[in-house]
């Protein structure tokens, strides 16, 4: 009755065992809406339908969960690309912006002086104090060379940014999946008993009942033998010859006994 209930509370520890380290693992990785773990949990925990839930191939059901490992990396990497992609387009229309504002200047300079032989872009290079120093071509090469510098740099930012994410991603989402194939055998191990019988694990089962027969035989066979060795060693014939020879020569001299006995 003790090894019977103690049985009980072991398959019970083993149960709620179990179902806590589907919890866990759950609320680690944030999929406890998912229905198979939900169900897998509940029946485990109520002991309901548990050859059902044994059939079922955990590693299969199983969810897969996203890692969120490297999300600020991978963020700030899209933030510093879409600042890039933007930041790009402000050369030309830099550019462009200095082109209109030399063209309306030297517009006004040629009015101002219409003897002049000046071209337009030595005017655009010069000034001649008509057009402000920051839209003279110098000045606004070294601004578009200044940006298009910057340009690289973000290029740059943004692929480390980019790499370093996926890589910490990556590794974490091995780790997440070794952690739920861990999980999965463990499930496998417990619910492996208790399956029901049928045409898919009746071979299985009838083939460990035959290999714990052929080990019981063998045994068993080792055991008659060890006895047939110590019988014939205690009741060999060589044995009862001597104690048979021993027999004859004493009743042999119980009788010379008697005869000189009976003689005097």
């Amino acid at each position: 009755m003790a090894t019977k209930k103690t049985r009980v509370n072991s398959a019970a520890a083993d149960a709620a065992k179990i179902a806590e380290e589907c919890a866990t693992w759950a609320i680690e990785n944030n999929v406890t809406d998912d229905p198979y773990l939900f169900g897998l949990i509940e029946g485990i925990e109520k002991r309901k339908n548990i050859s059902m839930w044994a059939s079922i191939d955990p590693l299969q059901y199983l969810p897969h969960p996203e890692s969120n490992a490297g999300a600020k990396y991978l963020l700030r990497g899209r933030f510093v690309a879409i600042f890039r992609n933007i930041l790009v387009y402000f050369p030309v229309a830099l550019t462009w912006k200095a082109v209109s504002e030399a063209t309306k200047a030297f517009a006004k300079f040629v009015e101002l002086n219409g003897a002049t032989t000046v071209n337009f872009l030595e005017f655009w290079q010069n000034g001649y104090k008509v057009l402000p120093s920051t839209w003279t071509i110098a000045n606004v090469a070294q601004l578009d060379f200044m940006i298009i510098l910057l340009v690289i740099a973000l290029s740059f930012l943004a692929s480390y940014m980019h790499e370093r994410g996926v890589s910490l991603r990556n590794a974490d989402n091995e780790l997440i999946e070794n952690e739920r194939i861990r999980l999965g055998i463990h499930i496998m191990e417990y619910l492996h008993d208790k399956k029901g019988v049928n045409s898919g694990n009746i071979s299985a089962r009838l083939a460990s009942s035959v290999q714990n027969l052929i080990a019981s035989s063998n045994s068993l066979s080792e055991t008659t033998k060890r006895i047939e060795t110590t019988n014939k060693k205690v009741f060999s014939t060589t044995g009862i010859k001597k104690d048979l020879a021993r027999l004859v020569l004493t009743q042999r001299a119980l009788e010379n006994r008697r005869q000189e006995e009976d003689e005097r």
